[in-house]
């Protein structure tokens, strides 16, 4: 029998703040993707709750700390990954 460890999800404001500072340290520009139609607010909800169940989270806040907004590229552990990538494929070079 395998045993399933159940991780409580975070608290969302906490969670929000760090999806959002994910995405500034990767230098994802959120508010261009979603005036482009290139994310949806369901997309970052999603994110967030995705954020919330991360048992990275501690990880994540000292890592994020340490970051320079830009182009970081964010730590394989996020569960975001694939979102991040995916908004700063669609970025066009200024």
């Amino acid at each position: 029998m395998v045993e399933e460890q159940i991780h409580k999800l975070g608290d969302e404001k906490r969670h929000y703040w760090l999806a959002l500072g994910m995405a500034n340290a990767s230098g994802a520009d959120l508010q261009r993707a979603l005036e482009e139609g290139r994310i949806s607010h369901a997309d970052w909800a999603g994110v967030v709750q995705r954020c919330r169940s991360c048992a990275w989270t501690e990880g994540c806040d000292c890592w994020l700390k340490a970051q320079q907004p830009g182009a970081t590229d964010v730590p394989r552990a996020c569960p975001n990954v694939a979102f991040f990538d995916r908004v700063l494929g669609g970025q066009s070079g200024d």
